[in-house]
């Protein structure tokens, strides 16, 4: 494996194995709780995308991430599957979309799913390239094997959201920007910055990419000492390339600056300082959690020790593009760190490029080792590298791919919200009252009438429910472990929910057990 440097062709096939691995593994799960249940957020872009369409206004009227390169495509598939479905032309608009739509939500949820499935998978071969420029194919194949071992990114590619759109775009941008470094045409120069514009107008933190180009072209300036037409061809790729950042923003996100109104009130709320189980850290506080919390979670300790190693071996021997790729990850790091709320999940866009010195790291400790064997034999230390390489590799990802393709395999059988909506369908009495918490069962279009409040705790006390009429409370462990997790900011609400499950009448519990998912949803009767 090792040799792969030699074999660039088989380091491909493997590229593409990984991916094949990824595509299915993706699609398997896609249809997650559909039709009765979605995720966090994906009802918001779903109901920006069908206005958009429905209406044939391109302004998405929100521009908070701003998800840029997702809304505008999630627009045009639900013109085109509204067209199909209904015999239209594709470019016509058709005012009765969002009752067709609502109709069918499923096929087209799942419809919108596949384009950030496409946007996750389709950046794996990206990480190959990067890494295979920042080090050797070796390094590249066990890099994107790594970048896919991500159950968080998993989850997140099959929700509408546009976190695999800024992985996506976030790597190509890099990857384009290092094409730079190695030809700086004009040509290079302006689809690199096309991609960093197009990137920063599907997540905003992104950025923090922009100062790699100026990097590589200060350092193209630099090599040109003494070569004056050269140092000016220079100048102008740079200043072309940074135009086409522009270019590339306000082509994908136009209404930035034609609705500024709106931007300005979107942003306010997006850098809202409270936010429940994700505020309250400041930036160092955000710094530390990020790093001794949120990595740890993200990705085993030992491939973030063997990323130190692959970032401290870069650092002997002065490998400027290792260096690169190592700058946006500790700017966009910094970047979200700055904001009043933290979240793990945010992490997705530079996962991938600290795998990729995961590998650099876990590459370099077999061919010490190998070295060793060399000693003793020449002949064997030549094939103990890729022995060495493949065992590592085998012993550092084993357990990681068991829980992720467990994740994955899991994420296509129904999930605790589904399950607890059939069973209470089946046992409890028609026309009941349930008030209950996000992320329980889903009641729509049942016999059972459901009020949802985000927190329970929050809105009323449990006499107050019960004289409001309802019959049954329904709470979601989504929701009240965060208020556990920060009880002496919340005690209220903590005793609300400890009285609850310690001395309500409970009625039935979903928990997702050893072969399930979702979270553990509890039904009390108030009666």
């Amino acid at each position: 494996m090792s040799a792969l440097h030699d074999k660039p062709i088989l380091a491909r096939l493997l590229v593409g194995v990984i991916v094949v691995a990824a595509a299915w593994i993706h699609l398997h799960g896609i249809r997650g709780d559909l039709p009765w249940a979605f995720e966090s957020d994906e009802g918001e872009f779903v109901v920006m995308a069908i206005r958009m369409a429905q209406e044939g206004d391109p302004n998405p009227r929100w521009f908070g991430h701003p998800a840029s390169t997702s809304l505008y495509p999630l627009a045009a598939i639900f013109q085109v599957g509204n067209a199909l479905e209904a015999g239209l032309p594709p470019w016509r608009v058709d005012p009765g979309l969002a009752a067709r739509v609502g109709g069918n939500p499923g096929k087209y949820f799942l419809l919108a799913r596949l384009l950030s499935v496409f946007y996750a998978v389709a950046a794996l071969p990206l990480v190959y390239g990067i890494a295979r420029r920042a080090f050797d194919p070796t390094v590249g194949v066990l890099a994107t094997w790594l970048a896919l071992l991500s159950p968080m990114s998993l989850t997140h590619a099959q929700m509408i959201r546009s976190d695999s759109a800024g992985l996506f775009f976030g790597l190509l941008a890099l990857w384009l920007v290092l094409r730079v470094l190695e030809r700086p045409t004009l040509g290079r120069h302006a689809l690199a910055g096309l991609a960093l514009g197009a990137s920063i107008g599907t997540r905003y933190f992104l950025v923090t990419t922009v100062p790699v180009l100026v990097c590589v072209d200060l350092l193209l300036w630099w090599r040109a000492a003494g070569v004056a037409a050269e140092r000016t061809r220079i100048v102008r790729g740079a200043l072309l390339g940074l135009a086409c950042v522009a270019l590339g923003f306000f082509s994908t996100t136009p209404y930035f600056v034609l609705d500024f109104a709106t931007v300005r009130g979107n942003l306010s709320h997006e850098l809202r300082e409270e936010h429940l189980g994700a505020d309250g850290l400041g930036f160092a506080g955000n710094l530390r959690w990020y790093v001794l919390t949120a990595l740890p979670q993200s990705m085993p300790r030992s491939w973030i020790a063997l990323a130190a190693a692959g970032v401290f071996v870069a650092t002997l021997r002065r490998n400027v593009v290792a260096a690169l790729v190592a700058l946006p990850v500790l700017l966009f790091v910094i970047a979200i760190s700055t904001a009043s709320l933290h979240w793990q999940r945010w992490l997705i866009q530079v996962l991938p490029l600290i795998a990729v010195f995961t590998a650099a790291g876990l590459v370099c400790l077999a061919r010490l080792l190998a070295a060793g064997v060399a000693r003793f034999s020449r002949r064997a230390g030549t094939v103990a590298t890729p022995v060495l390489v493949a065992v590592l590799a085998f012993l550092f990802t084993a357990g990681p791919a068991t829980v992720y393709f467990r994740t994955g395999i899991l994420r296509g059988v129904p999930g605790t919200r589904v399950l607890s909506r059939q069973w209470i369908e089946r046992n409890v009495p028609t026309g009941s009252r349930i008030v209950a918490d996000f992320y329980t069962a889903p009641l729509h279009d049942t016999q059972i009438a459901a009020d949802y409040h985000f927190a329970l705790a929050s809105d009323g006390t449990l006499e107050q429910y019960r004289a409001a009429g309802y019959q049954y409370a329904m709470i979601s462990d989504a929701i009240y472990l965060r208020f556990f997790r920060e009880a002496s900011r919340y005690p209220r609400e903590v005793a609300f929910y400890e009285a609850l499950l310690r001395n309500g009448k409970l009625v039935q519990r979903f928990a997702p057990g050893k072969n399930g998912r979702g979270p553990t949803i509890s039904l009390y009767s108030l009666q």
